[in-house]
């Protein structure tokens, strides 16, 4: 009885942590989108003037969509180890507790990017940053719960166990280059986070495959 008591807090623990996780993650895309502005016009307003200033708006809307996209890869990617854990403790509510750290920040380093990313390298290293932490952390849960199926189930293979675990640290890995590259040139930097998806897509190809022929 005591186990199944044990299990059962376990179980609701985690749909607590799944829930306040999505709550915060939907509060930061909320963040984003109140940071845009109405374009200012100056004197009487006309189509080519509205124009001219959503122009002028451009960049700051191209870094909103570049932070949607960040945001909503890391929650996909959080969903995806989330649905092989089973189980939650006290260690695994810390290291999610951290991810949502690095996540509620991405709403404040995205108005530095805005404000900074055309002259200072510094916009896209704090950027870049926050990302490799969220996206580290993101990765030391599922190796915290995977390991020795310490939250997980133990029909979950190796092999499924090793693809999460690669797939985890594929955005962790290009934001910590395009650090490196910010360096050399802002705007390569900027591109090369649009490579996560590509790479992901390809890990999970193969994947699909290599269980294909296994089965």
């Amino acid at each position: 009885m005591d186990s199944e008591l044990e299990a059962t807090s376990r179980s609701k623990g985690l749909e607590r942590l799944l829930g306040l996780s999505d709550d915060v993650l939907a509060f930061a895309i909320t963040l984003l989108a109140l940071d845009l502005v109405t374009p200012v016009i100056v004197g009487h307003a006309t189509n080519a003037s509205l124009a001219s200033a959503l122009v002028l708006e451009l960049p700051s809307f191209l870094n909103y969509i570049v932070s949607f996209w960040v945001i909503g890869m890391m929650w996909l990617g959080h969903q995806r180890i989330f649905r092989y854990i089973k189980y939650s403790d006290s260690g695994l509510l810390m290291l999610n507790l951290l991810f949502l750290f690095f996540i509620v920040l991405i709403p404040f380093a995205t108005r530095v990017l805005n404000s900074y990313a055309g002259s200072v390298q510094l916009a896209i290293v704090l950027y870049a940053s926050l990302l490799i932490g969220a996206g580290l952390t993101n990765a030391f849960i599922w190796r915290y719960a995977s390991s020795n199926h310490r939250l997980l189930d133990k029909e979950i293979s190796q092999r499924t166990i090793r693809w999460l675990w690669l797939r985890s640290c594929v955005a962790p890995v290009i934001f910590a280059v395009s650090v490196l590259l910010a360096l050399i040139n802002r705007y390569v930097s900027i591109a090369s986070w649009f490579t996560v998806f590509p790479i992901v897509f390809l890990l999970d190809r193969r994947f699909a495959k290599r269980m294909g022929k296994k089965s």
